[in-house]
């Protein structure tokens, strides 16, 4: 199964400023409609369109260092009721350091662990996924679960403007 993350450019230029305007690790959800699909050849694929960025105000995070961010737990309940509430997949983002972008052993164990409450958490229609994004200054990584427990590298993800390009992945 494909995952593809289409985000508007002008969503995602106000993320990544957001992002990478402190020294200090910051967060940001994307809300995407999510929806499901076969191409011509039976593969199946999952498509989330980002409809929006909630970028997370520095007063919002419990942990915050150059190496570590953490989301205050009520403001992430608010979040979820949201998602809850109106079917939307949630994706979580956050800076990398320098270098080759790829999400570290901490990261896919709260991936593991987030994902899986996420899917317990939401109804089966609409489909409502959880992914994850890592920006650096050497690309972006992606990852998505296809099943819960089981996570897997985002397939392409695409920027939307009056004409669209690719994002390009840095895969583990």
């Amino acid at each position: 199964m494909r995952c593809v993350l289409r985000l508007p450019a002008r969503v995602w230029r106000a993320t990544e400023e957001h992002l990478l305007a402190s020294p200090s690790e910051r967060m940001a959800y994307l809300l995407a409609r999510a929806s499901r699909w076969s191409d011509p050849w039976g593969r199946s694929t999952t498509d989330l369109l980002v409809r929006q960025a909630l970028l997370i105000p520095d007063a919002a995070l419990n942990v915050q260092t150059p190496v570590r961010v953490e989301v205050d737990p009520d403001f992430t309940r608010q979040i979820l009721r949201a998602c809850y509430e109106t079917g939307m997949s949630l994706v979580d983002v956050h800076p990398f350091g320098g270098g080759p972008v790829w999400f570290s052993g901490h990261d896919e164990h709260n991936m593991r662990l987030t994902h899986a409450e996420f899917a317990e958490t939401m109804p089966d229609r609409p489909p409502a996924i959880a992914a994850s994004l890592v920006l650096g200054p050497g690309g972006l990584a992606g990852a998505w679960s296809p099943q819960q427990h089981r996570l897997a590298p985002l397939d392409d993800c695409v920027l939307l403007d009056n004409t669209f390009s690719e994002v390009p992945l840095c895969t583990p």
